[in-house]
């Protein structure tokens, strides 16, 4: 059984705190591509979903770049080896992006939402394979609550197990490597010059891809396209998910997700569509059901349950004092 990694518990504690910043920021993501997606599919046929997300990423991770190439600290810590980690990493993340786009197609976003967050249990498992060494119960229990939580915030999911469904667990098991790599790397090279290293990375992916979705798209065209960038209900969004969900979130997830244990990480990250369904919920594109409040709870169980879990079981019963006489 293998003890969770948490070296300094008040950097423990402060990267949490980081990460559910981010999933906060990723909740959002949701919302800014709802946003977006329905600004380019009001310009095209039903076909364009490929170019439209394939232009969106390119321009988010593109600007991204851009903006944390203007920082000299960070360009001044681009070297050979953030470079290495920055590939690894944005070929995961673009990977990742990748599938659960083509999956998107076919698939309805309560499904989608469930396989994707099986990442917390591959995570898990993938991370036990490469250390041989099965996970704390706590972070287990915790992964198991999580991954039921997201999976049934937006309702109960159902499955036709369809291409579609396949790439979407595609994507999971790749987010779980995205973690994992980032895990890993980010304890190698300055975390920082990885970041801007995968920002180069999933913008210039995105743009080789490009072309290849405007010719899957009869009704998409390069000028097209860039009538839409121009759109102001495409942009805005692009913006606000580059600055605040790429920039800022991405950068605090490899500056403090090697504080903790990976699994502990994922179990984190899960939270992401609590946030998500409120956003949308607020902004008038949901309603609350009773679904949300139980993917919710089990959402909040799993994180307590790592959190906690592994400080109880440490402690143990106390034994009663010695009698003098015994």
């Amino acid at each position: 059984m293998e003890s969770p990694v948490s070296p300094d518990p008040r950097r423990a504690r402060r990267a949490i705190l980081a990460l559910l910043v981010v999933t906060l920021l990723w909740g959002f993501t949701f919302v800014w591509m709802k946003q977006a997606s329905e600004a380019g599919q009001a310009a095209f046929a039903g076909d364009s979903h490929l170019a439209i997300v394939t232009l969106f990423m390119s321009l988010r991770f593109g600007l991204a770049a851009l903006v944390l190439a203007a920082v000299p600290r960070v360009r001044a810590r681009l070297d050979a080896q953030a470079w290495r980690g920055g590939f690894w990493i944005g070929i995961a993340l673009l990977g990742g992006f990748l599938l659960q786009m083509l999956g998107l197609t076919g698939v309805s976003p309560a499904v989608s939402a469930f396989l994707t967050s099986l990442y917390v249990l591959f995570t898990a498992l993938i991370n036990m394979v490469r250390r041989r060494a099965l996970p704390h119960p706590a972070l287990l229990l915790g992964a198991l609550l999580a991954t039921l939580g997201a999976a049934f915030i937006g309702g109960p999911p159902h499955l036709n197990f369809d291409l579609g469904e396949w790439l979407t667990v595609g994507c999971a098991v790749v987010f779980a490597v995205h973690i994992l790599v980032t895990d890993a790397w980010t304890k190698r090279c300055d975390p920082m010059g990885a970041t801007l290293a995968c920002f180069v990375v999933v913008a210039v992916g995105s743009l080789a891809l490009l072309p290849v979705s405007i010719q899957l798209s009869p009704s998409v065209s390069a000028s097209s396209l860039r009538q839409v960038a121009q759109d102001p209900e495409f942009w805005v969004p692009m913006v606000l998910s580059s600055l605040l969900a790429t920039v800022l979130a991405l950068s605090l997830m490899n500056v403090f997700q090697r504080d903790l244990d990976p699994v502990r990480a994922a179990i984190v990250y899960a939270i992401e569509p609590l946030w998500a369904s409120l956003a949308s919920i607020w902004l008038g594109f949901d309603e609350p059901t009773g679904w949300l409040y139980f993917g919710g709870s089990a959402l909040l169980a799993g994180n307590l349950v790592a959190e906690l879990g592994p400080q109880l079981l440490r402690r143990g019963p106390e034994l009663p004092p010695s009698s003098p006489n015994a």
